[in-house]
């Protein structure tokens, strides 16, 4: 037995890889969803909390001590802790993505501005447009700007960084943990495991603090050599996509061409051997029909593409589609033209979407829609064959 099989030998030897994996398919609604880092899901759940006349039946509770702990803040200059006891906040409306803000809280009296960040950074001047937004919006309200992020962080803009409240998710995190103790006698079962899930993904993904990231740690030290290797030699996510479409693409009876990890590149039969070898694909083709995947992860894309090379045959190829009935420039740069473009949506960004069958009949579907395009400009290539310089 080689050193390395014995590492992974040993590793799943070890009961608290056992332990560890017991911990992670424990079920959960946020896990489900793939909503453990979505700084849209995390927006979203937020927001609901903060909504006093939503399911929850939580009234004002998560609302106001999320309030008082902004308008504690130096930073909000017009508002007061103090008052908030004094305020009807039951009228209160909490919106999503107003003017791109990812939570807007609305009172007859006040604004708070929540931009909220998990993963990703500020846009140019992103906080400073939403903050002269609300106030020209709602000139006669007190205003609050809160900046929520993992750790707490400042925003980068020193102007921005007197007006923002920096809060940290760790706030949130306790400010459920108390919820859930004070008020478990009166949440009712099925709202108390949504909010318990919600804590578990603050405590694994955001915070590292639950049992199985130490667990993690443990198992990492411990067989380093062993992890580093499975990590190497993991399944490429995009080379499985690759896998199925070039699959299909050869079902469908076309031949597969010069591919890369983004794009699947086919031609017919009958004009594989007629378009000339005197481009600059891997394998020479000048032209070929070209599947884009791996660029915009939301679509699926059937090109036409002739590449640089050989002059003439890029001047009878361009005749040909251009000649085509539905064929329109696309890109027709110095070096490849493009003279087609048909799209067909399809999410491939998430994990959860990749499955073969409707990778298949995405894949399909595209190609049926483009089947007369094709065999148009195969007939009118097999018909200008002897024009081509080989």
């Amino acid at each position: 037995m080689s050193n390395k099989s014995k590492q992974l030998s040993n590793l799943l030897k070890d009961p608290e890889l056992e332990r560890l994996s017991l911990s992670l398919n424990t079920p959960n609604f946020f896990s489900i969803l793939g909503a453990t880092r979505a700084e849209l899901r995390h927006s979203s759940f937020l927001a609901w909390l903060l909504s006093p006349n939503e399911s929850h039946n939580l009234n004002t509770v998560f609302l106001k001590w999320f309030l008082r702990e902004v308008f504690s803040s130096t930073k909000a200059k017009e508002l007061n802790e103090f008052s908030l006891d004094s305020l009807n906040l039951h009228d209160i409306k909490v919106h999503r993505e107003w003017r791109n803000i990812d939570i807007l809280i609305e009172h007859n009296e006040f604004i708070v501005v929540i931009e909220n960040k998990v993963d990703s950074s500020e846009h140019t001047n992103q906080l400073k447009k939403y903050s002269d937004n609300v106030v020209k919006s709602f000139p006669s309200h007190k205003h609050a700007f809160v900046f929520l992020t993992i750790d707490g962080e400042n925003p980068e803009d020193d102007n921005d960084k007197d007006r923002y409240v920096s809060v940290d998710y760790g706030f949130i995190k306790s400010l459920i943990d108390n919820i859930l103790k004070i008020y478990e006698k009166s949440i009712s079962t099925r709202i108390q495991y949504y909010i318990e899930d919600y804590l578990l993904i603050l405590n694994r993904h955001i915070m590292k603090t639950e049992e199985s990231v130490e667990q993690a740690k443990e198992l990492y030290k411990n067989h380093k050599d062993a992890i580093d290797f499975i990590i190497e030699n993991k399944p490429d996510r995009n080379m499985k996509l690759r896998e199925i479409i070039e699959n299909t693409i050869q079902e469908k009876g076309y031949i597969l061409g010069s591919c890369s990890k983004k794009r699947a590149r086919f031609l017919t039969k009958e004009i594989s051997s007629i378009i000339p070898k005197t481009g600059q694909w891997t394998e020479k083709e000048s032209f070929m029909f070209e599947m884009v995947y791996g660029e915009n992860k939301k679509s699926l894309i059937l090109k036409f593409v002739i590449s640089p090379g050989n002059e003439n045959n890029r001047q009878i190829l361009s005749e040909i589609v251009k000649s085509l009935k539905d064929s329109k420039v696309t890109a027709q740069g110095k070096d490849w033209l493009t003279y087609y473009s048909k799209k067909v949506d399809f999410d491939f960004s998430s994990e959860a979407n990749l499955k073969e069958e409707e990778v298949i009949s995405i894949v399909e579907k595209l190609l049926d829609e483009s089947r007369q395009m094709i065999d148009e400009l195969a007939e009118k290539v097999i018909k200008e064959k002897d024009r081509f310089e080989q």
